[in-house]
């Protein structure tokens, strides 16, 4: 029996990562956000994920010129625009505790 070298079996390994991640279905399997949820084959569910990509979604509509992955990659980011438009009742299960009538005096 021959023995394999470690460079030969981690090109193998590295081949199959490039076609796995190349075929048809890798496309397919990003996420899918329906609002503030993750549509998953048991139906929707409340994830960080796709509220970040709500805040996003609504602070750009109201001409905010940032992305999801800003909101995500930068916690101050997601903050200042649910104190700005967190009012949005588009944004009331994704800025939680960061929503206008949760701070400031009463």
């Amino acid at each position: 029996m021959r023995r394999i070298g470690m460079n030969t079996l981690a090109a193998t390994l590295l081949g199959a990562a490039l076609l796995l991640a190349l075929s048809p279905q890798a496309a397919d399997a990003r996420i899918q956000c329906k609002g503030n949820f993750q549509v998953t084959k048991y139906g929707l569910l409340a994830t960080p994920w796709c509220q970040e990509e709500q805040i996003a979604k609504v602070a750009r509509s109201r001409g905010w010129k940032g992305t999801a992955k800003d909101v995500r990659n930068d916690p101050l980011t997601k903050v200042q625009l649910c104190f700005q438009f967190g009012g949005d009742t588009r944004l009331k299960g994704s800025c939680g505790a960061y929503a206008p009538e949760n701070y400031g005096p009463h």
